[in-house]
């Protein structure tokens, strides 16, 4: 009985003594180390199960009523996502969401439907936070609303017709920010009026002036301008979603995505170029007569690749001065080659990356274009010495050194013709003074690019690369300077799970912002 009753004093000591112990071990690590025990040793582990937030901007929804090659009543979708972990989120430990497919409703007047449908990833690489990717599936006929559909909720997002008139090649132009370049434009625009393609250019900001001078060209049937509105999370920190520092090259992946979608149905071929990229067909009069060439008698093709070779040419500040045809005469080949771009057949590719898309469709093959080069505008001479009055015209040499010209004297003196025409336009007649004479921002934006990126491109350094883009640069205002810049509506959204969706509304232009990328 004596040992019974003298045991509880020894157990009662033993346990006092153990949390004496573990409470001097936890002091010494807190004055140690500067931790609160239980919440930075211990919250850690609840963190774990924390699923990493999922932002994604819509910037395509097109429903098709009728497509030959998604099938009728089809929605295609293009988005910014942030899937890839940012600088901070990759020092945090959380779980990704198994995002494997997208949950649409849709609606018409007498049912809905809910369908899943898997993404696939447009953006080849990781080097951004936020990448592209593009969805398609089949949904109802005569639909009147679309949602994006979370475990906790839904979304209802704005989606438009894709276009039905018929074209032969569109050339989708990449964005073009704080641009001044109205003679790249001029030349481009003509070539293209000329061999049969229509300008589809997207635009974020540009110089007052010759954002006038695009309109005209619009209001005579030449091109269209696309608004290209910036990927915005109202309210969402840049450590879950950072939209200006970390999505590539403004975002030119989706914009050449949302162009094959916008012309998917209605052109029989189409090509994404930049301002300084221009193609002349070498092999027939015509663009669609080449590309239809190329094509006939290969395997399907998802596209047929051309390579770029880099020229110089000469123009002039003075617009009063400026002519198409001593531009041409001036183009110099400087026999270096850069990465090219693709024409495609829309009925075989739903997506593209900046250069080609990252991979084939199945049983589809791509032909690399050696018949053919695009004439890049690599470097552009901005002088006061050219005389339009001159009678010498000089066929530019093709870049092989053979007696080959890029293109002959007589298509030369027709886009020169077509230029005369619309400058003796009363409205173009009035905007030609005032467009720029000096290349300011396209100073900025070069130094900028070189020294933030191509140097480490060119050099094989591509680990040094960080998320490439006008985010880089600096856009020091010039008080003589003003742009038309693009403006839209961006609302804060109720977060859904996994996935909550973002979109802009009512894009428009506006002389209120300034010269920027963004």
């Amino acid at each position: 009985m004596r040992l019974l009753c003298r045991r509880p004093k020894k157990v009662t000591v033993l346990v006092l003594l153990v949390i004496f112990f573990v409470w001097l071990f936890i002091t010494i690590i807190e004055f140690s180390f500067g931790l609160t025990v239980t919440h930075d040793l211990i919250a850690p582990t609840t963190s774990l199960l924390k699923s990493r937030e999922l932002k994604a901007f819509i910037t395509s929804a097109y429903y098709y009523p009728t497509s030959e090659s998604l099938g009728n009543n089809a929605i295609a979708l293009v988005m910014s996502i942030n899937l890839v972990k940012g600088p901070i989120s990759q020092m945090e430990t959380v779980l990704a969401p198994d995002l494997t497919e997208l949950v649409i409703m849709a609606k018409n007047e007498t049912s809905s439907i809910i369908v899943s449908a898997p993404y696939l990833r447009v953006t080849p690489h990781e080097v951004c936070q936020i990448i592209t990717i593009f969805a398609t599936v089949q949904l109802l006929p005569n639909v009147k609303s679309i949602s994006m559909v979370g475990d906790n909720g839904m979304t209802e997002i704005p989606f438009t017709i894709p276009s039905y008139t018929k074209r032969d090649v569109v050339v989708c132009t990449s964005p073009l920010f704080v641009s001044e370049q109205w003679q790249n434009f001029l030349f481009a625009v003509h070539i293209y009026r000329k061999f049969g393609a229509h300008m589809n250019l997207y635009l974020i900001s540009s110089v007052n002036s010759f954002y006038e001078l695009m309109k005209e060209y619009e209001r005579e049937g030449y091109m269209k301008i696309q608004p290209w509105v910036k990927v915005d999370f109202p309210g969402v920190p840049r450590t879950i979603a950072d939209p200006h520092g970390q999505i590539e090259f403004r975002n030119q992946a989706a914009s050449q995505t949302d162009c094959l979608l916008q012309f998917k149905e209605s052109a029989q071929f189409i090509t994404f170029l930049d301002l300084d990229d221009v193609l002349i067909p070498k092999l027939a009069p015509t663009y669609a007569e080449e590309f239809q060439k190329l094509m006939e008698g290969k395997k399907r093709l998802a596209y047929i690749f051309y390579h770029k070779e880099n020229y110089d040419a000469i123009t002039v500040r003075d617009s009063s001065k400026f002519s198409l045809k001593k531009m041409f005469s001036s183009l110099e080949c400087k026999h270096k080659r850069e990465t090219g771009k693709i024409v495609v057949d829309p009925r075989n590719l739903n997506y593209t990356w900046i250069h080609f898309p990252p991979i084939l469709p199945n049983g589809l093959e791509k032909y690399e274009v050696t018949e053919n080069v695009i004439t890049h505008l690599k470097t552009i001479i901005w002088s006061d010495d050219q005389d339009p009055s001159s009678k010498i015209l000089i066929e530019p040499p093709y870049f092989d050194n053979s007696s080959a010209t890029i293109i002959s004297s007589k298509a030369i003196l027709d886009i020169e013709d077509d230029l005369r025409k619309m400058m003796r336009k009363p409205r173009i007649r009035k905007i030609f003074p005032k467009l720029p004479n000096i290349h300011y921002f396209t100073d900025l934006v070069v130094k900028c690019y070189n020294d933030r990126y191509y140097r480490y491109h060119y050099s094989g350094r591509i680990g040094e690369i960080k998320c490439p883009g006008p985010q880089l640069c600096g856009f020091h205002q010039h008080p003589k300077i003003k742009c038309t810049h693009v403006n839209a509506t961006h609302n804060s959204m109720e977060k859904l799970s996994p996935i909550t969706y973002y979109y802009a509304a009512d894009p428009h232009f506006t002389e209120e912002i300034g010269c920027y990328s963004h």
